[in-house]
């Protein structure tokens, strides 16, 4: 794993293993505080009973917070049919629940066809503790005043959907999702469609994009705060190298004014057409945008340009 060597305090991101019981802000308030104050923010929020992987965001690279959203994630979970709660997961309380001899009959077969019905682009409705927002004002906040919040269907992608183990009424799955999924959601409607309801009782992020969990920081780890420091790394690798061009120290100028720039065909032979990229100088991530394929060439048009880096200043 690159690391940023020198000054810990540069730039970056971190990846963490949040524990069991933590909000994700109290995984950012932590490196936050590890870190001496420097501005820190998370891409992608856990539950606090929910464990894995975060990406924390150090410094200039929040703001490339919304460009993480197009990574798949992938998680490990798992469902007790036979009741239903509030929250769909186990920290709500139990709203419905049936016979245990239904859901001891539930057949494996029947499963695999539930979960295999979920995969591709489909709809989802969002649980009512939500932090999806009706009128201004979020879900969850509306449920707990004991309000039903009308929530519309929405568009996810679900990549994969598998039985890990089936003993009933545990069902362990794997799954890798698109963002905007909800896997309380998700435990709820397959409990519905099995005919025995069912919420979410364990949760672990395994991975987003390419980063997995077994690269990431313990936050649990007795070493204490000092040690994250060594785990920061370099903005350029929040973009795999498929997503990344190399440009001249002449050209990272002309970004950082804010201008268009045209690439020669061997810069963009990796990078996609309409998908954003990185411009990448002396291992610095200079901006990222959409790269725009014209004829041999591409056009880097800059979206979000980060503050000027030591030596391409003027």
């Amino acid at each position: 794993m690159a690391v940023i060597k020198g000054d810990p305090l540069h730039d970056g991101f971190v990846l963490v293993d949040k524990p069991d019981g933590w909000s994700s802000f109290d995984a950012v308030r932590w490196v936050r505080k590890a870190l001496q104050g420097t501005k820190v923010g998370h891409a992608g929020t856990l539950d606090p009973f929910a464990t894995g992987l975060l990406i924390l965001l150090v410094g200039r690279a929040t703001r490339l917070m919304q460009y993480l959203d197009e990574y798949p994630k992938s998680y490990s979970g798992t469902i007790c049919l036979g009741s239903k709660t509030d929250t769909c997961d186990m920290t709500g309380s139990v709203i419905e629940k049936v016979d245990p001899e239904r859901v001891a009959a539930v057949a494996e077969e029947d499963v695999r066809r539930v979960l295999q019905g979920w995969v591709g682009e489909v709809e989802q409705v969002p649980p009512q503790y939500s932090a999806v927002k009706i009128e201004g004002e979020p879900a969850y906040k509306k449920a707990r005043r004991g309000e039903a919040a009308d929530l519309e269907a929405r568009d996810i992608r679900i990549y994969s959907l598998e039985i890990a183990q089936f003993s009933p009424p545990e069902l362990s799955f794997t799954a890798i999702v698109g963002t905007g999924t909800y896997l309380r959601a998700l435990a709820r409607d397959v409990g519905d469609e099995l005919g025995v309801g069912g919420h979410l009782t364990k949760l672990r992020r395994l991975g987003v994009g390419p980063f997995s969990v077994e690269e990431a920081f313990p936050l649990a780890s007795p070493e204490g705060e000092g040690y994250v420091r060594e785990w920061i790394r370099p903005m350029a690798e929040l973009l795999p190298p498929q997503m990344r061009v190399e440009v001249t120290p002449a050209q990272a100028k002309r970004l950082l004014h804010g201008n268009e720039l045209r690439l020669a065909a061997d810069a963009v032979r990796y990078a996609a057409e309409q998908t954003y990229v990185g411009a990448i100088c002396r291992d610095d991530l200079i901006a990222v945008g959409r790269l725009i394929v014209v004829g041999q060439d591409g056009m880097f048009q800059p979206r979000t340009v980060l503050s000027d880096p030591k030596g391409f200043g003027g």
